[in-house]
């Protein structure tokens, strides 16, 4: 599974690029996973299965699927600011699901 994690300045993503890292590995998941800033979203297009993206960025959701043609969507505030990897991971799982 492949994740990109976009944020503003690609900074705050980093922790919950972490946790969602360890979580992966607690439950035996193969993972790429990177984070970016919204600015340099372009260059990612055919890298990833499914991107998050920062609660911040919420307006911009549409154009970032528009730009990579994967299924994306805004990560929940409190899951977010708490960088639970789990919950973000099960997240990413259903959004690529379908």
């Amino acid at each position: 599974m492949k994740i990109l994690i976009c944020c503003n300045l690609g900074m705050s993503s980093s922790i919950l690029m972490k946790r969602i890292r360890e979580a992966a590995q607690r439950r035996g998941i193969d993972l790429t996973i990177a984070a970016v800033a919204n600015a340099d979203i372009r260059d990612e297009k055919g890298k990833w299965d499914v991107c998050l993206v920062g609660p911040q960025l919420v307006y911009a959701v549409a154009n970032i699927k528009t730009q990579l043609g994967i299924p994306v969507a805004s990560v929940e505030p409190r899951v977010y600011a708490m960088a639970d990897g789990d919950k973000a991971l099960d997240f990413a799982v259903g959004l690529m699901e379908g």
